[in-house]
């Protein structure tokens, strides 16, 4: 996915992006975004000059985001199917099977905050090009 973003900051190769929510139009997310305004670091790997108010095109490659969709929500209601069956094996009782699924989805969110906490470079826009005036 391809966009164009407004340049709000460039302080030690730390870029900060912003766009306008008008922009995010044809995203399936933008029913869930409530922000009106959206600050976003974005990687320069070609050191292109940007400083802020410029404008430049940025691109987050499907399968990125897809992966991380589905690390951020599928992943941690996978987990519910584990938690049950290994609350099973603790005892016969609903409410301990339940509770142990519910853990195991915990789990899975802490798992999936973790792998973003060390991986997030990974998953972050890339400035493609500065956006002719």
């Amino acid at each position: 996915m391809k966009q164009t973003v407004t340049i709000q900051a460039n302080k030690d190769g730390c870029i900060t992006a912003g766009c306008d929510k008008s922009q995010c139009a044809g995203c399936s997310g933008s029913f869930f975004c409530t922000s009106k305004k959206v600050d976003f670091q974005v990687l320069n790997p070609e050191n292109i000059e940007l400083k802020p108010g410029d404008k430049a095109i940025v691109e987050m490659e499907s399968r990125k985001t897809l992966f991380s969709i589905f690390m951020s929500l599928v992943f941690p209601i996978l987990m519910f199917l584990p938690g049950y069956f290994i609350g099973a094996l603790v005892s016969d009782g609903e409410g301990i099977r339940f509770i142990a699924a519910l853990a195991s989805v915990g789990i899975g969110f802490l798992i999936a905050g973790l792998y973003f906490r060390f991986t997030k470079r990974k998953f972050l826009p890339v400035v493609l090009r500065k956006e002719d005036e």
